[in-house]
């Protein structure tokens, strides 16, 4: 068998939870995770994509030559400060339905699938602008025995509420008007010998906000290579230079011209088992960032620094598990001047997965620096975002659940973005 053949099954072997008992934890790490930073994206899915089959499930429905994984997840939530203002919070109920309709076809190692899932969103008092979210996720993986991998993926989203799909590093925390987002993605590994290969990944993001005071429209075209080595039957090392084409499109308010970038970054990277109970995900590496100035652009500076973002989790016994993650990265900015920030972060969670009860209790703390001060106030802006969550779950059956959450968020910046949070969430999850 092959490097990737090993893998693909490694990763397989990771994913063979019950799709609803897995999405049903999922669930409930977005609700402890934080108010603008997660639990504004996709609530039952907290990476930004519909989950990616990690192979057959036995509890999906057979649909000719589809396996069929329904799930509803209905949410309630109460938010004491649904505007995130620093003071004369306005305090809400939320109330959510998501339904996800996800078809796998597996083709021996391989597989292709699609996903939807809409999404409504209503306050008890508020009025949203748009209270439909629409996701929709296709993509597959073919798994050759020659050493060849191929991996695809397309994402297509018509938010709102979901800030991170907008702005990954939290800059952005509301937004009520909708966004349209598109994502596209392939790669291919090609193992050469049983421990060594090579790779290439292609990418393309586009993003076109109905409100760009919030946050402009973007488009993001991203290309790498690099080597492989197996440093163990599951643990793999590589070695990545990448190319980041970053274009920030004008609005009727302002030229953005000067956010314009080229970057370029060199990272080594880990994925897979340290031990039989560690593993790691997470690259560490060093970026420059080169912005095109023109005569009577704002005095932008070029990044060029570390940059690292990584995971590791330990399996205790009983269930328990404890994980750690880390962040230093920049990301693009609408505040002010500012064509960049750096977010650094860090956050630590434990979790626990006794059969029918399951629970989480998360702690973060990031702070995002801004180059260029306030236009206002002249004072250098930099957000201290703590956030800090406990929930339980109780599963009746392997297809319904049900869950509760409890999370403070505070954020110390500048007068007008300064704000206190706390969101109480109750959830059921029915599903295959």
């Amino acid at each position: 068998m092959n490097s990737a053949l090993i893998l693909e099954g490694h990763s397989r072997a990771k994913g063979k939870v019950k799709g609803e008992a897995f999405l049903a934890v999922i669930c409930l790490s977005c609700a402890l995770s934080s108010g603008p930073l997660i639990a504004q994206e996709r609530v039952s899915n907290p990476t930004g994509g519909a989950p990616v089959p990690g192979g057959t499930s036995e509890d999906a429905i057979i649909v000719g030559p589809f396996l069929f994984s329904p799930t509803l997840q209905l949410t309630w939530q109460d938010r004491d400060n649904i505007f995130y203002t620093p003071v004369d919070e306005v305090r809400d109920q939320v109330w959510l339905a998501r339904a996800q309709l996800l078809f796998e076809v597996p083709i021996n190692e391989s597989h292709v699938y699609f996903s939807y899932s809409p999404q409504y969103t209503d306050y008890r008092t508020y009025e949203l602008l748009d209270k439909w979210s629409h996701f929709f996720d296709v993509g597959g993986s073919f798994i050759f025995s020659n050493g060849l991998a191929i991996r695809a993926t397309y994402n297509y989203i018509v938010g709102n509420l979901e800030t991170r799909e907008v702005d990954p590093g939290g800059e952005l925390y509301y937004g009520d008007p909708q966004f349209i987002k598109n994502f596209a993605a392939v790669s291919a590994d090609y193992w050469f010998t049983q421990r060594d290969g090579l790779f290439v990944d292609f990418s393309w993001t586009d993003l076109d906000h109905s409100e760009p005071r919030l946050f402009y429209d973007y488009t993001s075209l991203a290309a790498g290579f690099g080597w492989l080595h197996q440093l163990s039957p599951n643990l793999v090392m590589d070695v990545r230079y990448g190319v980041i084409d970053f274009d920030a499109h004008d609005t009727a308010y302002q030229s953005n011209r000067f956010r314009d970038s080229l970057s370029h970054t060199l990272t080594l990277g880990f994925r897979g088992q340290l031990s039989p109970v560690v593993s790691t995900e997470g690259q560490v590496g060093y970026r420059t960032i080169r912005y095109d100035l023109q005569p009577g652009d704002p005095p932008v500076s070029d990044f060029s620094g570390f940059i690292v973002n990584g995971l590791i989790s330990w399996e205790m016994a009983h269930g328990s598990a404890l994980s750690f993650d880390v962040l230093h990265s920049p990301y693009p900015s609408n505040y002010a001047d500012n064509a960049n920030y750096v977010a650094t972060g860090a956050g630590l969670t434990y979790s626990l997965d006794r059969g029918t009860v399951f629970g989480q209790a998360h702690g973060r703390f990031q702070i995002n620096d801004y180059e260029l001060p306030d236009p206002i106030t002249s004072e250098l802006r930099s957000d201290d975002i703590l956030s800090l969550g406990l929930g339980l779950g109780y599963r009746f059956t392997n297809h319904l659940s049900l869950f509760g959450s409890y999370l403070h968020e505070d954020r110390d910046s500048l007068f007008r973005y300064s704000y206190t949070i706390n969101i109480f969430t109750l959830g059921l999850v029915l599903g295959f």
